[in-house]
């Protein structure tokens, strides 16, 4: 291992550029030196015993080179943590396999919770058929997910934080996937004779939703105790690519399977894919423990709101999750109650929408991680990003109030969800640069309160169309939803370290 100290260094330096070198003294009395691998200012060589290390000098002063020394050391797997809260974008040039299986099983593990998430929704139309459910009861069934989605985002982010994000997303999946693949075998004829079958079906959709409630909290702190600051939104991106991916395959796949192998092959399936997608993960993600120099019991989650930079992502969050499931469970209903279209025509045509989301996750993460490798300031970054993520859907939204073209329609929530899809270079990328240690905590506050928000939001939009039956409403609460968050997010944001 390399260590530089902070010796003079010397300089030869002619009219010309070509020839300079630089010398340090290691920590063991030999010579460093800094030889030019080009004329160019910025591409020098270390060489040590024999050995060349390239260096990337963005200037000649003494500190820059240090800082360079101290680059070229290896990293060990315990110190990984550290580089990734360093801040320092030097430290940053693409991602390393460790991260790479963090994105990859991060990815899938998001997918199938989405995958097991829409199911219901989809499932729910013959199951109504064959029980003899009503819409309210319906209703119920759906939102039993919800509730339990909320219960454990905030023990979840404290756990991950504590235990690490591998942990607690293993046991997460094994739990909802068990959920999954039990509801089926639960409604049984003597249920039935019972009368048990709606409770046990809203209880383990309950369990289904406590499941998935830990996987965002670790999926968030394992990037930030593990992946580079400039390379934050790019991960983050990449994983919710798989998120959004699993609507998209829930969504298409599931009506399919239904009609071949009824309802209950469905939840059989998805409940199955968590074993292989377990055991990549087991393989891909590094075993995540607490950074050095971490506090314990430090910034408890309710300290953390006495901050009022750590409002911007929470008010973001329950903007963002308000439309996300606005149109997760009414945009069906809305493709066949104006546009006329069936259920499986009105499924199908959600497939373009959210095949944008995906796309534009990683697309918006590349976008903000350049502009910050540029040099713009990183809470500038997230400012722009983040209003892209509100503002366009605002606009997008507004012609669905005098339209009812289906190429009209179709293009109004393709470029919402496109631009939503923003949020994930925004505040999702925020909450790792002013909670560095405590990302899973803050995260668990934003998605209970994101998880409230989609009640609200779902509960809103079906008062709404009851009502007045109309959906002119529904969209300009969104659009005013989205507004007030462009607000709060630009006034409240910022990139520096609020919480130890």
């Amino acid at each position: 291992m390399i260590a530089c100290t902070t010796a003079t260094p010397r300089a030869t330096l002619g009219n010309s550029n070509a020839h300079r070198t630089f010398k340090f003294r290691s920590s063991r009395s030999r010579a460093l030196n800094l030889v030019p691998l080009t004329s160019k200012w910025s591409s020098q060589v270390a060489v040590l015993g024999g050995k060349a290390l390239p260096l990337k000098l963005r200037s000649w002063s003494q500190d820059s080179a240090v800082r360079q020394c101290k680059a070229a050391r290896p990293v060990s797997a315990h110190a990984s943590a550290a580089v990734a809260d360093s801040g320092d974008p030097l430290e940053a040039t693409r991602f390393s396999g460790q991260v790479k299986g963090i994105i990859l099983g991060s990815g899938l593990c998001l997918l199938l919770c989405n995958m097991c998430r829409v199911c219901m929704s989809v499932a729910i139309i013959p199951l109504g058929a064959e029980y003899g459910w009503t819409p309210s009861t319906m209703g119920i069934i759906q939102a039993s997910f919800l509730y339990g989605y909320m219960a454990t985002q905030i023990l979840g982010g404290v756990l991950a934080d504590k235990v690490g994000g591998k942990v607690v997303m293993t046991v997460g999946v094994t739990c909802f996937a068990s959920a999954t693949c039990i509801l089926p075998l639960a409604m049984s004829a003597k249920a039935v004779t019972l009368g048990a079958v709606v409770p046990l079906v809203v209880a383990f959709r309950f369990l289904t939703g406590i499941g998935q409630g830990v996987t965002m909290p670790s999926m968030n702190s394992l990037v930030a105790r593990h992946v580079a600051p400039a390379l934050r939104a790019r991960a983050i991106g990449g994983i919710f690519a798989g998120f959004h991916g699993g609507t998209l395959v829930g969504l298409v796949l599931s009506p399919i399977v239904m009609s071949l192998y009824g309802w209950r092959s469905l939840f059989y399936l998805y409940a199955a894919l968590a074993l292989p997608i377990m055991l990549l993960w087991q393989a891909a993600v590094p075993v995540h423990t607490p950074a050095p120099g971490a506090p314990a019991g430090a910034s408890s989650p309710l300290a953390m709101l006495s901050k009022p930079g750590v409002w911007a992502p929470i008010a973001a969050n329950f903007v963002n999750h308000w439309g996300y499931f606005t149109y997760l469970n009414w945009m069906p209903a809305y493709f066949n109650q104006v546009l006329g279209f069936n259920l499986q025509a009105s499924t199908l045509f959600s497939f373009l929408p959210w095949l944008s989301m995906s796309v534009m996750s990683y697309v918006a993460g590349w976008i903000a991680d350049w502009l910050v490798n540029s040099g713009v300031e990183r809470s500038r970054v997230r400012k722009l990003v983040q209003s892209v993520a509100f503002l366009g859907p605002a606009c997008a939204l507004a012609p669905l109030a005098t339209t009812q073209d289906p190429g009209v329609a179709l293009g109004c929530f393709t470029i919402a969800l496109a631009a939503q899809s923003f949020s994930q270079a925004g505040y999702l990328a925020n909450m790792p640069e002013i909670a560095p240690k405590r990302t899973g905590q803050l995260f668990g506050i934003c998605n209970t309160v994101g998880s409230l928000a989609g009640i609200l939001a779902t509960t809103t939009a079906g008062i709404i169309i009851e009502k007045t039956g109309s959906w002119v409403l529904v969209f300009q609460t969104m659009v005013g939803v989205y507004l007030t968050g462009v607000v709060l997010f630009n006034w409240l944001c910022t990139s520096e370290k609020l919480v130890d």
